[in-house]
């Protein structure tokens, strides 16, 4: 009965292992192979400790992803006081296989591996049972099942997990590992290895159980945004990206520019013949069944001259022929142009030329070589320019999101954006009107495209504010069905100054990747074309900003695992701090900074006013010359109080504030820790030339910045800062030191946390240092302010504590007594529920605060 008993258990555990990386949104641990120097390689211990003891059977589940066609190496060893077992990979004579060993004495077990496995984020389930008892090893590889005995194996083992480098082998192949579970009858650890920087590993409730070295967390690749190219033309260029060959591809005026999502190749073909069209806006789309690229103008074409042409996209060919010589009365910029499959048809809609936003539908009759208009029935789309376009989740439709315009069309009288979504049907030419949705904060339009996620549950845009010239791109993701929506990407900075500029959302599904273009147009020819690609699925920034605190474990709730699936939708409860920035004539720049809520406890207190919540919203007046701000957004303004952020591109900006750092914290920082954190892939004596190289861009960045001067001193680097030169970290670091917060000072802190887009691992000590101490002080601050009756400031502060904490105690308590005060206590109340209701569902225990019992 006893065996009956374990066998039954044993399967229950097999079968939760199973499901939990269904249920738990991992992206995983990726390892630093033998191409990387000994002392870069990957080395993931499972135990900090070595007390850890495993009886009668040891269970080892994780989901495992090669795509190594050159090396051995090791996977993981276990080892314990007398022997050492490891899962090892070859590739030989075309073939991938894992083998079993027992170290230094035999193989055990060798397993085949299909061809088709073998590439990155191919994911494998592998389960490994060591049977203690009977000495023997059972190995499950994508459901088929290999065993071993005479392993010697006795009843218990004292084990040392390793992943990768290990203190018997340094062979690391290319792999990746994710939903770890390592567990016997009495105990069970899962690690999802969704960490996003730092050494240390946590394991589902938060512990930090291992530790790797030299770790590279996938999940930023989800997340942030990874530059692929840029490339400048002093004339006008049309893109496009053709899913079938994986190809986005550049049309300049004398060669086509390649870039294949799959091998990442970059390549320049010269075309076969001349472009026949002279490119104004260099608007083009693909005929996927006809593999051409339509490249086609509507204004600004000379009398005469060609204004649609296609190009044969076959690469041994790229040949030109003209189509038709096309025009429109006016321009249209930024209109949708998408293709109806069934009819051989090209559409157009709307844009905006000559004054006014246009909603009307034209389409190209190649037999008049004429662009006609198209009647749509059904709902009215009003005017309107900046929409995004793509395939909807049934056949011959396309949606229709967004925009930017207005009722009449005339733009005399204003626009707006518009947050809608509509099916387009291009069959019987219906249009059907699905839902207007309101943003949380802040407006924006979409870029050109929607990408329909694989569920066809989901649409993906582009996303951003385009009324200002220097401003930010993000990725949201829409639910088809109700329009709610999450930012599901790290931004990236973009420059529109002229309305020729143009972005662009792409996908391949072969690799699941997202691809962004920016066009930045600098006159009316000349433009740089930047793309930029993100792993899929993205993860949302609500997810990014929780894994900012790694370090706070949370309590052993055996709930993480029955309700798994919640976990991902909680997270994303919590949202960004909202800025919203306002230019005043001869004022400067003007900040309202929104307490962070979660959007549940918005509601509520919507639903128990009527209205909008009124906030308590201090008025930050920023300091505009000579001035840095590392707290929330990243901004440097000069002596002139122009604002000169655009000069600090990603690694000058990395160095600028490691240097400025360890100014305010310290003496400075020398060359060979600059190098080591900046460049950790380089040997040191090779880093000279590109650490020049940026010390010089560095220094022409901050020439105009009167006070701060960057000086070399005892093998140190370091910024003197002048008195005239304001710096909100540090100005706020006095403050902490002082143990006391002014208002001003606790404005500036709620712009937002300590450089929040910046992911790079060395920054997160200062990220926690600064946190705690600020969580110190702020919760010593509540107590004081609601003592001294200032309930608005006490309701302030209390919400910053939970941007920072979710769950912290002492702030949801002076939320709620501000909150009675203020608004009564039905109101409180309904708040008080949304946060027990939210900590339920996030911790899987009854929240420890009771709202009888808040009697401060």
């Amino acid at each position: 009965m006893g065996l009956v008993r374990g066998n039954a258990a044993f399967a229950k555990y097999v079968l939760l292992l199973l499901l939990l990386p269904a249920w738990v949104k991992s992206q995983g641990l990726q390892f630093n192979a033998n191409d990387s120097l000994l002392i870069k390689r990957t080395s993931y211990n499972v135990f900090n400790s070595d007390n850890t003891i495993f009886s009668h059977y040891l269970l080892i589940s994780f989901d495992l992803s090669i795509w190594d066609k050159s090396n051995l190496g090791y996977i993981i060893n276990v080892a314990d006081k007398e022997n050492s077992y490891s899962l090892s990979y070859l590739f030989d004579n075309g073939a991938g296989y894992l083998n079993f060993n027992i170290d230094a004495r035999s193989n055990k077990i060798k397993i085949p591996l299909p061809s088709s496995f073998l590439a990155r984020k191919k994911w494998m389930k592998v389960v490994m049972k060591f049977d203690l008892d009977k000495d023997a090893i059972y190995i499950t590889v994508n459901n088929k099942n290999y065993q071993a005995d005479k392993l010697g194996l006795h009843g218990s083992i004292q084990a040392r997990l390793t992943f990768g480098k290990n203190p018997l082998y340094t062979e690391v192949p290319h792999i990746a590992v994710k939903n770890l579970s390592v567990g016997d009858y009495s105990k069970k650890y899962f690690f999802p290895l969704n960490e996003w920087n730092g050494n240390n590993v946590h394991d589902k409730d938060g512990n930090v159980i291992g530790y790797v070295e030299n770790p590279f967390w996938l999940a930023n690749e989800s997340y942030f945004w990874k530059p692929v190219f840029t490339r400048s033309f002093k004339q006008v260029a049309g893109l496009n990206f053709n899913p079938p060959d994986q190809n986005l591809s550049v049309f300049s005026k004398d060669s086509l520019i390649t870039y294949n999502a799959k091998n990442k190749d970059l390549v320049t073909r010269p075309y076969k013949n001349a472009m026949p069209v002279n490119m104004v806006l260099g608007k083009n789309i693909i005929n996927i069944k006809e593999n051409k690229a339509y490249i086609y103008e509507l204004f600004d074409v000379q009398a005469g001259q060609p204004s649609i042409a296609s190009l044969d996209l076959n690469l041994n060919n790229l040949e030109w022929k003209t189509v038709g010589k096309a025009t429109w009365s006016n321009q249209l910029h930024h209109h949708n142009v998408f293709y109806d499959a069934a009819g051989d048809t090209i559409y157009l809609f709307g844009g905006y030329g000559a004054f006014k936003y246009h909603n009307s539908f034209l389409f190209y009759d190649r037999r008049s070589d004429k662009w006609l208009p198209q009647i749509f029935t059904g709902d009215k789309i009003t005017p309107r320019f900046f929409a995004a376009t793509g395939p909807s989740d049934r056949p011959g439709e396309i949606f229709l999101f967004g925009g930017y315009g207005n009722e009449s069309g005339n733009q005399v009288v204003g626009g707006r954006q518009y947050y809608d979504l509509y099916r387009i049907n291009l069959q019987n030419h219906h249009i059907k009107k699905c839902w207007e949705t309101k943003p949380d904060s802040g407006m924006f339009v979409p870029a050109n495209n929607l990408v329909l996620s694989p569920d066809k549950k989901f649409f993906y845009a582009l996303c951003y504010p385009h009324e200002v010239a220097k401003t930010e791109l993000s990725l949201y993701k829409f639910s088809i069905e109700d329009g709610t929506y999450e930012i599901v990407s790290a931004p990236i900075p973009v420059t529109s100054e002229r309305i020729e500029s143009d972005m662009n959302l792409f996908y391949d599904s072969h690799t699941n990747e997202f691809f962004c273009t920016e066009q930045e147009f600098a006159d009316r020819n000349s433009s740089t074309i930047k793309l930029f690609s993100l792993e899929g699925p993205p993860l949302s920034r609500a997810l990014y900003q929780q894994s900012l605190n790694p370090e706070k474990p949370s309590k052993n709730y055996a709930a993480y695992i029955i309700a798994g699936g919640l976990i991902i939708a909680v997270v994303a409860a919590f949202t960004a701090i909202v800025f919203v920035r306002r230019k005043k004539s001869g004022a400067g720049v003007e900040e309202a900074v929104e307490p962070l809520k979660m959007p549940a406890i918005a509601e509520a207190e919507a639903e128990a006013t009527g209205n909008e919540p009124e906030e308590a919203v201090p008025v930050i007046s920023e300091k505009t010359q000579n001035a840095v701000y590392l707290l929330g957004d990243f901004l440097v303004y000069d002596a002139k109080a122009l604002d000169i952020s655009h000069l600090f591109s990603p690694k000058i900006k990395q160095l600028f504030v490691l240097i400025l750092l360890n100014s305010i914290n310290g003496e400075g920082i020398s060359s060979k820790k600059i190098s080591a954190i900046l460049w950790p892939d380089k040997e040191l004596s090779k880093t000279k030339n590109i650490r020049g190289v940026t010390f010089n861009h560095l220094r022409n960045a901050i020439s105009n910045i009167h006070g701060l001067e960057l000086l070399f001193s005892g093998d140190n680097y370091f910024f003197k800062l002048e008195d005239n030169v304001f710096c909100d970290y540090a100005d706020v670091l006095k403050s902490l030191n002082s143990n006391h917060l002014s208002a001003e000072n606790l404005a500036v802190v709620l712009r937002g946390g300590l450089l929040p887009e910046m992911q790079d691992v060395w920054l997160e000590k200062y990220k926690y240092r600064y946190e705690q101490r600020l969580i110190n002080l702020l919760t010593t601050q509540v107590k004081q302010a609601y003592e001294a009756n200032d309930l608005k400031q006490a309701l302030e502060i209390s919400r910053h504590i939970l941007k920072i904490e979710p769950f912290n105690e002492e702030a949801i308590k002076y939320e709620i007594a501000a909150l009675k005060k203020l608004k009564g206590a039905r109101y409180a109340r309904k708040v008080f529920d949304q946060y027990a209701d939210e900590y339920k569902r996030s911790l899987g225990d009854d929240c420890p605060v009771r709202f009888d019992n808040i009697l401060i």
